[in-house]
């Protein structure tokens, strides 16, 4: 409490009463520029003035006023100098020293016996701890919008990529082994409309288109989700999807499995979709001869680590379109709470670390 407006001033009584205040406290004539009756010794310790030389210097305080709150502290003072209402305000004050300091300031006139203003009586508050907790608060409450919107982002980019693949393998499907398919049935009904002129050569380039079709589907049911995932785990999946790919690139390939166990299924899905994506990337446009993918069991999660004796490129630069395999990669496992490191430079290769924890979400196919 600042005190009630109508109470005599009793200086010594007032001194005894607020020298052990934790605050500084204060008497000023109620004059344009306020001049100063008395300031407690706390002024001191708070921002190193003696209690001289704030007395002494009537325009010290507006001079010290930090130069962004000035004008707005000067004008809500003025106010209620001419309204005889009570000043509040919160502002930031140079400190001797050059410190900032936050002050809560609060005064309330104290009237004479006529009826007029005999001085004002305040109390100035050390609020700069409070004021530095809020902005931690706003900050770490930021970076939480932040990574939420950032999170956000991230699964709808993913959503957006799988929905492109979906379109694309099914324009795979339409576009080749849906049209050879019925190609061939057209041809097998002219067949059948004339038996008697069946060739048996024309009834070998209809199955052997048939059996191009049928290795054409395996191969995107492969992409979709490999059997083999689910069947025996997940170092065996990428080693045939590897093998897989090795069959056009002819590079040589190797998997090492350092796991302590192996992750469960909804987890298999995440970290082979990464290993598919970054062997995927590797084969458009690394031109390597070979490549090695090592699974380690760390920090409670699975190390992916793929090196690859490609022609390697420069991370910093931004991916061109077509080469946006690697931004997912790392969308996908920071969505999952991990992490990404992309080591690589022109004609050195890449090597590329990412960590997901074992318990990731489950991943829609």
């Amino acid at each position: 409490m600042i005190g009630s407006p109508n109470h005599e001033l009793d200086p010594e009584a007032y001194r005894a009463m607020v020298e052990g205040a934790p605050a500084i406290l204060y008497l000023d004539r109620p004059d344009e520029l306020s001049t100063n009756l008395y300031t407690s010794p706390q002024i001191v310790d708070l921002l190193g003035y003696s209690v001289e030389e704030w007395m002494r210097d009537a325009e010290l305080w507006v001079r010290s006023l930090h130069p962004a709150d000035r004008e707005r502290v000067v004008q809500e003072h003025r106010a209620s100098n001419a309204d005889r209402e009570r000043f509040m305000s919160e502002y930031r004050i140079l400190a001797k020293d050059g410190r900032e300091v936050w002050i809560r300031d609060e005064a309330v006139p104290v009237d004479a016996k006529d009826g007029t203003v005999q001085y004002w009586r305040g109390v100035m508050v050390d609020i700069t701890a409070q004021k530095q907790a809020e902005d931690k608060l706003r900050a770490s409450l930021n970076e939480v919008k932040r990574m939420v919107a950032q999170r956000r982002d991230l699964a709808q980019r993913l959503e957006n990529a799988q929905e492109e693949e979906r379109r694309r393998i099914a324009a795979d499907i339409h576009d080749d082994p849906i049209q050879v398919m019925s190609a061939v049935d057209m041809r097998l009904q002219l067949l059948l409309d004339r038996p008697e002129r069946v060739d048996a050569h024309e009834l070998g380039e209809l199955a052997e288109e048939l059996r191009s079709s049928i290795d054409r589907l395996r191969n995107l049911l492969f992409e979709l989700r490999p059997v083999v995932l689910d069947l025996e785990g997940l170092t065996p999946a990428i080693g045939m999807y590897l093998e897989h790919v090795a069959k056009d690139t002819g590079w040589t390939w190797e998997v090492i499995d350092e796991l302590d166990l192996e992750p469960l299924p909804e987890a298999r899905v995440a970290f082979y979709r990464i290993a598919q994506e970054v062997v995927a990337n590797v084969r458009k446009h690394a031109n390597a001869t070979h490549v090695e993918v090592r699974l380690t069991s760390v920090d409670g999660g699975l190390l992916l680590r793929i090196t690859d004796d490609g022609e390697g490129f420069d991370p910093s630069e931004t991916p061109q379109p077509g080469h946006l395999g690697l931004a997912t990669v790392t969308e996908r496992a920071e969505l999952t709470g991990g992490w990404c490191r992309i080591e690589s430079e022109p004609s050195h290769g890449s090597v590329i670390e990412c960590w997901m924890p074992l318990g990731v979400p489950a991943e829609s196919d």
